[in-house]
């Protein structure tokens, strides 16, 4: 548990130096930070970057899961901002994105790497000139699902009886909502 926030909180630290460089050599421009869940972000927080009616962005996620499980996520998006207008923000308020997922799922038998392409249309909701909330849905596409298996033991779960389901889609629902407040 304790590599797993040490690895979130350097890859926070990483992204917050890229986006504090970004927004000295590009004072004009705006620089947003989000905090959210989402499928498949998980419980996230991120940085994004807006150069008019179009944002790009980077957010890690998690969830508090037990001792024998850790998992990951680690995204990129690209947001195009479209119909309507705000009286508190430049920003128009709708949206559609599309951005790439790592997840990454391990516990004491197996480890999950996958790899999506997530596309969603939403709104934003300002709340106030800096401060806003974020709502979307939309698809996951599938590119790579890859298991290992740590042990060649039964690794069913108990608490499926011994039964093992191999569930597998290639378009999954993507839905997602955030906070952001625009530095």
């Amino acid at each position: 548990m304790k590599n797993k926030s040490k690895v979130l909180t350097y890859l926070f630290l990483i992204i917050t130096s890229l986006f504090s460089w970004i927004n000295q050599v590009y004072g004009q421009e705006k620089l947003n930070i989000s905090t959210g869940f989402g499928l498949p972000e998980l419980l996230n927080i991120g940085m994004r970057y807006q150069i008019d009616q179009t944002q790009i962005g980077l957010s890690v996620g998690s969830l508090p899961l037990g001792s024998n499980e850790s998992v990951v996520s680690i995204s990129g998006d690209f947001y195009y901002h479209f119909g309507g207008f705000s009286e508190l923000s430049n920003r128009r308020p709708w949206f559609g994105r599309i951005g790439l997922n790592y997840l990454r799922d391990e516990t004491e038998s197996i480890i999950h790497k996958d790899f999506y392409l997530n596309t969603r249309i939403g709104r934003d909701f300002n709340i106030s000139k800096k401060i806003g909330i974020e709502i979307g849905i939309g698809a996951i596409f599938i590119l790579s699902d890859k298991e290992i298996n740590k042990n060649t033991s039964n690794s069913a779960g108990t608490w499926t009886g011994g039964w093992t389901f191999d569930l597998d889609f290639p378009v999954l629902p993507s839905l997602g909502i955030g906070l952001f407040y625009r530095i």
